[in-house]
């Protein structure tokens, strides 16, 4: 075989690798299963403790400003008041990193 041709043939097995992948990739996306986020009220003398019921978030960002602490959970795929199946995104502040109050909930779409 000559080497031209055995680079040719690499490179298609190599591109029908990728294809696979790919398509394999996007077809676990369509089949996710939505989370189901629990009903929280948005109010300022509302107290969750997040640690012991909230679902694992597909990211979740912290940060701090000035004395609060700041997490913002983010689902792809989630059920959420009268929202289903969608991208949800919340947002809680605390004083003492323990007891957490929602500040913001909105849901996006593609």
């Amino acid at each position: 075989m000559s080497d031209k041709l055995a680079k040719r043939l690499l490179g298609l097995a190599l591109l029908a690798a990728i294809s696979s992948c790919r398509a394999a990739f996007f077809a676990s996306d369509l089949t996710a299963t939505a989370v189901h986020v629990p009903y929280m009220k948005n109010a300022g003398n509302e107290c969750y403790f997040l640690d012991d019921f909230m679902p694992t978030p597909d990211s979740m960002t912290t940060g701090r400003n000035g004395n609060l602490s700041l997490r913002y959970y983010s689902y792809k795929m989630a059920n959420y008041k009268e929202w289903t199946k969608a991208k949800i995104n919340l947002s809680f502040y605390s004083n003492d990193s323990r007891c957490w109050s929602l500040f913001e909930e909105f849901y996006t779409t593609d």
